[in-house]
């Protein structure tokens, strides 16, 4: 499967543009390719110049791309940041309640807080909502981590196609020193926050008392 062809199936659609424009960046390069002047029919600066001026707006293109790439990485990374401790504060509150519940439940005054324990949520319905929310935010971050990779894995393809067709190694020099860099290339926090969401549910949300 050609990379174009990956790219489509396998980025969220709410995201859409916010990833690399493979498609338009390939389209950048095989136009700059077939109006090249012949260097049969023209002197070899003429062939030179064309070239570098396409290079110009092709190096421009890439760093508009990177910048919005890493800024869109940037901001749903603190998103998700927050929406992990938000929920590991919920969870914390969850145990409470359930270890409070089942004291409950053993004391003498039960009976008597029967009707008063009704009126309240019933913690097993809020750790229900918890598994699902915490489902829901470890998609989110599988989702975010796919972003990273193909992003980074398109910049590496669109840049050596560039090289290949034009016989240079600007673009492999432009993602060492630029992509290869790059906040959202190299940033490791989402692979820690899916671990540290993994571990949270096992430890947390799969609890004995939790799945009595």
């Amino acid at each position: 499967m050609k990379f174009a062809e990956h790219l489509g199936a396998h980025i969220t659609p709410e995201w859409r543009k916010q990833y690399i424009n493979y498609e338009e960046m390939k389209s950048m390069i095989y136009s700059a390719v077939e109006q090249a002047p012949s260097i049969e029919t023209v002197e070899l600066s003429l062939v030179t110049r064309h070239f570098a001026k396409f290079d110009e707006e092709f190096i421009t293109y890439c760093e508009k791309e990177l910048a919005k790439i890493n800024t869109f990485y940037s901001e749903k990374l603190a998103e998700a940041t927050r929406k992990y401790a938000n929920l590991r504060s919920e969870l914390s509150e969850a145990e409470e309640e359930e270890l409070q519940h089942k004291y409950k439940k053993k004391g003498l005054r039960y009976r008597a807080e029967k009707k008063i324990l009704r009126k309240k949520d019933c913690p097993a319905r809020k750790i229900q909502e918890l598994k699902l929310a915490f489902s829901e935010f470890y998609l989110s971050l599988i989702l975010l981590q796919n972003y990273q990779t193909l992003n980074s894995t398109g910049f590496r393809k669109i840049l050596k196609k560039h090289d290949k067709m034009l016989n240079v190694d600007i673009g492999a020099k432009w993602r060492s020193e630029h992509v290869d860099v790059a906040h959202f290339a190299t940033n490791k926090d989402i692979d820690k926050l899916i671990r540290e969401t993994e571990a949270t549910v096992t430890q947390g949300l799969l609890k004995p008392f939790f799945l009595a």
